[in-house]
């Protein structure tokens, strides 16, 4: 994805988690706000991507 569009959705998510109502609204699911830069998010996802495809794998796991 173009960087411009990134940094502008990256943009747009941080304004909306400034209002307390977006924040109450996603940690009434449960989910944890963190608000990372667009790095730090794609390291997180390579990390739970490797976590799972080793899972996936010790458990031979497959989709039926």
């Amino acid at each position: 994805m173009p960087r411009d569009i990134v940094d502008k959705i990256n943009y747009g998510v941080r304004e909306a988690l400034k209002d307390p109502a977006v924040r109450k609204r996603i940690e009434d699911t449960g989910s944890m706000i963190i608000g990372n830069t667009p790095e730090q998010f794609a390291a997180q996802i390579k990390v739970e991507l490797d976590v799972y495809k080793k899972v996936v794998n010790e458990q031979k796991l497959k989709l039926e």
